[in-house]
């Protein structure tokens, strides 16, 4: 009962650190968005929940990132192929920095690696949380982030942009689910999917910026 609680306060905790985050990367002033921060986390906690105690493949492929779309598009009025975007890029992130993790704690010994990101929850929510929190200092302090997209949905988008973005999108979403299931389907493989993770990334933020500089 209290490991459960403890997953409750740690999830709250990461999901709010990660929408946090998230503004702070798109330059946004997080205050206003301050409600739809703690909306989104409370509910995201709850799928978390589902997902480690109930259906931990299907919620981790695909009821978590369809419910971070909708909260990205219901509470912080994103467009949708824009909250593909935001979620795909956050995603990514996540992903990466918990293999990094798993990397260190495991020694990078294979086995005791995929033991790890099979097994644990409570270690990364805490540790993501932290890392979350410092990344969305940092990037307030420096003032760095995308602005091209708009979280306003009034705002009209150039057609080839959502064209070759949604092309971008669906392979992304390919990847992200490859990385997810790759842990209980392939195992001893599952590095080669994380190659492809962070080869998608340094990608996406390579398209991001020069969307960036495009639009300046």
């Amino acid at each position: 009962m209290e490991q459960f609680g403890l997953l409750v306060v740690l999830s709250i905790t990461f999901w709010f650190s990660l929408f946090t985050m998230t503004l702070a990367l798109f330059r946004q002033n997080i205050k206003p968005h301050l409600k739809s921060i703690i909306i989104s986390a409370l509910i995201m906690t709850q799928i978390s929940i589902i997902t480690q105690t109930k259906f931990l493949i299907l919620g981790l492929v695909v009821l978590q990132p369809v419910f971070t779309v909708l909260c990205f598009c219901l509470f912080f009025r994103l467009r949708l192929t824009h909250a593909f975007l935001v979620s795909l890029v956050v995603y990514l992130f996540v992903i990466i920095s918990e293999m990094l993790l798993h990397a260190v704690v495991s020694r990078f010994h294979i086995e005791t690696f995929i033991l790890l990101a099979q097994k644990s929850a409570l270690l990364p929510a805490g540790v993501l949380s932290i890392l979350n929190f410092l990344v969305t200092g940092i990037l307030l302090k420096s003032r760095i982030g995308f602005t091209f997209i708009s979280f306003n949905r009034k705002n009209r988008t150039n057609h080839r942009y959502t064209i070759s973005l949604f092309v971008i999108l669906v392979v992304g979403l390919i990847a992200m689910m490859l990385i997810i299931s790759s842990l209980y389907l392939w195992e001893t493989q599952t590095l080669l999917a994380y190659g492809m993770g962070t080869i998608l990334l340094i990608g996406l933020i390579h398209y991001l910026y020069v969307k960036e500089l495009s639009d300046t």
